[in-house]
């Protein structure tokens, strides 16, 4: 096959069409213009992949033995790079997670020796790798995107507003619509680059791809908030490593696997060159989050044999270029690729040691409800303190119906520990007996209730607690969600009533009252 000016098309070559510059002028136009619409009085965000769900730290360890056809610019040494690794929502405007959005992923290597194909960054020790939630982008060509945005990103409230009437934007609209995807923890899906880029000579290109390790165990506290993306992420990387296996995919078809076309998936072998590691660690802080807000990424942060190929690329390169400059001008702001050092990893928590499965809260044939409240307190002080055997009687008291505890004890361990149970007696005499069966030191625990000798007997065989520790805005969000397990139609529907009306207001009146003691 050949291209409409008669030339056979070759394998990692190009092809620019006239209206290139044009394009790329009329979208940094059009992006500056919107996001000082949006950020007009406040500090200015990313025109996309603007929702951050953490910045967190990772090593990128180069495969050994790798063939010498793959020992390719930063693939060429035996090495564990430090990395800086962002999770984002690609929406321009923050959303809640639960919507379907295109999940991004970039990751930005650090103390990477040798010229960068920026000029102004021609000697900053950094190569960036950015992937998406999708095989394939949605745009056949920028000329496509273009015309999209341009109506997206209109001042005309109706142009802006109804663009999706115009049947000339449909099929770009569907596949933008088919991209998106809906997610529960960052770490649990695959990504990938969409777009081709060099691989060492200049008849060789490639597509990166990013696939989580099956043994990975990732934690999901809910799929409600709207920032659950980072809470689960948190509440994951607390004490368990998140590995990922990335790949390069070659162009062995130059018409079948296009270079200017991103909309066509490649159908050659993925060829893995090296293991992403994300370690347990704390990346929730205001500091850490403000950093990870700040930090530019572009694919044309590379040496020359990783070379960014395509027009979406070479758009690419100027609009990232100058939106980064205008954000960081605008927020008055350095903008500086960071450096890499030898304590680096120095804050990295221990990994989760356990060989055990705890057991899990069940999530089908149940009824729940649930209390939150946000303590200006770290999340070790509100952990100990709710944990805490002694104190429960303090701060869980009497709310409508519902009797307060006013007797714990012990009856194997110290409630520290999976399997460890007590015996809790409320003001009205009743009885039961909780035991954990997963705990998360000042992250989250979970326990089961059983041997009821009141009226629940008759409704439920085991209920379940489950406390998480969130970080919010530098402080503590308490979140208890509690479980009913039914034994009949009746018990369901009296729960269902139970649950919302009187259990409730008993949790978050436990809860208000925990937060007045630990602020006191």
């Amino acid at each position: 096959m050949s291209t409409p000016n008669g030339i056979s098309k070759k394998l990692g070559h190009e092809y620019v069409t006239d209206d290139e510059d044009q394009i790329t002028y009329k979208l940094i136009q059009e992006f500056q213009a919107q996001v000082t619409r949006m950020y007009k009085d406040k500090k200015m965000l990313r025109q996309v992949h603007t929702k951050m769900h953490g910045c967190v730290k990772a090593t990128f360890a180069i495969e050994k033995n790798l063939p010498k056809e793959l020992k390719v610019g930063v693939f060429a040494v035996e090495k564990d790079y430090h990395a800086w690794v962002r999770f984002s929502n690609g929406n321009t405007a923050p959303q809640k997670d639960k919507k379907k959005d295109i999940r991004g992923v970039a990751i930005k290597l650090l103390g990477v020796p040798g010229e960068k194909l920026l000029e102004d960054e021609l000697h900053e020790e950094t190569q960036d790798f950015l992937l998406m939630s999708t095989e394939t982008f949605f745009s056949k060509s920028v000329k496509e995107l273009s015309r999209l945005l341009g109506s997206m990103t209109s001042t005309n409230f109706l142009k802006s507003k109804l663009f999706i009437l115009n049947p000339t934007l449909w099929p770009i609209i569907g596949r933008a619509v088919k991209s998106k995807v809906k997610c529960k923890n960052p770490l649990s899906i695959p990504y990938w680059s969409t777009q081709p880029y060099q691989f060492g000579s200049p008849d060789k290109a490639v597509k990166y791809h990013l696939r989580p390790s099956p043994s990975n165990i990732t934690v999901v506290e809910n799929t409600t908030d709207y920032n659950y993306l980072r809470y689960n992420l948190a509440q994951t990387l607390h004490d368990n490593v998140a590995k990922f296996d990335f790949f390069v995919q070659f162009q062995t078809d130059a018409d079948a696997m296009p270079i200017e076309d991103p909309t066509v998936a490649w159908t050659s072998q993925n060829i893995k060159v090296a293991t992403l590691t994300i370690y347990p660690q704390v990346f929730d802080s205001n500091d850490r989050i403000e950093f990870g807000d700040n930090l530019s990424f572009n694919p044309w942060h590379s040496l020359p044999e990783h070379r960014p190929l395509g027009s979406f690329n070479r758009v690419r390169r100027r609009v990232y270029e100058v939106m980064s400059k205008f954000r960081h001008d605008k927020n008055k702001l350095p903008n500086a690729e960071p450096k890499d050092s030898p304590d680096f990893l120095n804050d990295i928590l221990p990994v989760n040691s356990k060989v055990t499965l705890d057991q899990q809260v069940p999530s089908k044939h149940i009824i729940f409800t649930t209390a939150e409240v946000i303590v200006n307190c770290d999340k070790k002080t509100a952990y100990e303190f709710v944990s805490s055997v002694e104190k429960l009687s303090s701060w869980l008291l009497k709310t409508g119906p519902i009797y307060g505890i006013i007797k714990v004890t012990r009856l194997h361990g110290n409630w520290a520990e999976v399997g460890d149970n007590r015996l809790v007696e409320r003001g009205d005499s009743a009885t039961l007996v909780e035991e954990l069966i997963s705990v998360h030191r000042y992250s989250n625990y979970a326990y089961q209730t059983t041997k009821f000798s009141d009226v629940f007997k008759h409704f439920t065989n085991k209920t379940y607690g489950h406390m998480w520790f969130d970080t919010v805005d530098d402080q503590t969000r308490l979140r208890w969600v509690y479980t009913f397990t039914y034994k009949n139609i009746l018990a369901r529907i009296f729960l269902s009533i139970f649950a919302p009306l009187f259990l409730k207001k008993y949790l978050q009146n436990g809860l208000n009252n925990a937060k007045a003691l630990l602020e006191d």
